[in-house]
């Protein structure tokens, strides 16, 4: 039998005003003993994870690789995805109005490369693209797009947790997902009876 943790109290409130989850570390000195970010990662490298691009900027388009994209409401519905508090991509999602969620295909490393980066070089030739709904960047060859109204930006650790409703979606072809998994991009096999 487990025991329900206590609902947040005031003083289990942290920066911004989020709530803490019991026990929790308050701060970031506050990390357990021996759970740093190497073993972190290296514990992670064992979840395999569907690879997606998010696209924001109506005049500057601004895009980044992610692996943190989830469902979490079908009614309404709603996504998560996280982005890094000090990236260059932070800039433009902090405050835009909508955002665009690529998912990759299989055969899309490239893409995933090359948003996985830093610079202007992610929209320069090599990248095919258009204008979309919203007037957001909409890459092309994707297996389908999801355009998201940010409801939520919270600060958490050095990311910021960024949950969306969906606006508009398309499903564009059917395939095998792109995956991440202990470093690097891997093949799903697809389903018993079906071919991608």
């Amino acid at each position: 039998m487990t025991e329900a943790s206590p609902a947040a109290r005031p003083s289990d409130r942290g920066a911004h005003g989020t709530t803490l989850l019991a026990g929790a570390p308050r701060r970031a000195t506050d990390t357990p003993a021996g759970v740093g970010p190497n073993l972190m990662r290296r514990v992670l490298r064992h979840h395999a994870k569907g690879v997606a691009v998010i696209t924001a900027g109506a005049e500057n388009p601004a895009g980044f690789c992610a692996t943190s994209l989830t469902s979490l409401s079908l009614d309404p519905p709603l996504l998560s995805f996280t982005v890094g508090l000090h990236t260059s991509s932070w800039a433009t999602v902090e405050s835009a109005p909508h955002v665009m969620v690529h998912l990759l295909a299989q055969g899309q490393e490239d893409i995933a490369r090359r948003f996985g980066g830093s610079g202007p070089a992610k929209f320069g030739p090599g990248t095919r693209w258009h204008r979309g709904a919203f007037g957001l960047p909409v890459l092309d060859d994707v297996l389908g797009w999801l355009a998201l109204a940010p409801v939520s930006r919270l600060p958490v650790g050095d990311h910021a947790l960024v949950i969306g409703q969906v606006v508009s979606a398309r499903h564009i072809a059917d395939g095998g997902p792109l995956i991440h998994h202990d470093g690097g991009f891997v093949r799903l096999a697809p389903p018993a009876g079906r071919a991608w």
